[in-house]
């Protein structure tokens, strides 16, 4: 017996996911005052990778949306929001925009917002893997509530690790990764707290 699947257009969405980031890119580099040359001395990025992320021809990875947020000192879920609706939301996994490195992958459940100053992540760590290495701006404060496996934060040579149920909290200017170092796959919500 053959069961037919709804279709899910991936490319559409990532079309819309590239469409967000650029819009929000360049409307943030405009408030700023900043040319594509000085944002892009400043992140350490391309002037042709800024120029095509803004156009949304490019699919950025998640270090260069980082150096560019941490630059530009807004929340990395600054470049992924849509439009404000009136209506209440339901957040659910499947509905969310997904970034990711080797192994590992960031679903954005709340967006930041000024007056609430927080955003909120869920995020999955196959086994064995290390994230890209990020620092935030100063006053920023990062918290992984771990729901599944093991998680390990590495900061400033040292190792930090929480199991399912427990919480790390840290200020996040310090330059961090989170590792699995298990067999099994980790599972954590990450809330970003940001200052005034």
């Amino acid at each position: 017996m053959f069961f037919s699947r709804p279709f899910f257009d991936w490319r559409s969405k990532m079309n819309s996911i590239n469409k967000n980031i650029g819009e929000n890119l360049k409307k943030i580099r405009k408030a700023r005052n900043l040319t594509i040359d000085e944002l892009s001395m400043n992140a350490n990025v391309s002037k042709s990778m800024i120029s095509e992320i803004e156009r949304g021809i490019r699919n950025p990875s998640v270090t260069i949306i980082w150096n560019l947020a941490n630059t530009l000192k807004v929340p990395l879920n600054f470049f992924l929001k849509e439009e404000p609706q009136d209506e209440p939301i339901v957040y659910r996994m499947k509905a969310t925009e997904q970034l990711g490195g080797d192994g590992y992958s960031f679903h954005s459940l709340i967006d930041f917002e000024a007056d609430k100053k927080f955003e909120i992540y869920f995020c999955e760590y196959a086994a064995g893997t290390v994230t890209d290495k990020s620092t935030h701006f100063e006053g920023v404060e990062e918290y992984a509530l771990i729901t599944q496996g093991t998680l390990t934060l590495c900061m400033n040579t040292r190792k930090y690790t929480a199991v399912e149920g427990e919480v790390i909290h840290f200020r996040a200017s310090q330059e961090h990764c989170y590792a699995n170092e298990t067999d099994g796959v980790a599972k954590a919500y990450i809330l970003m707290f940001y200052p005034e």
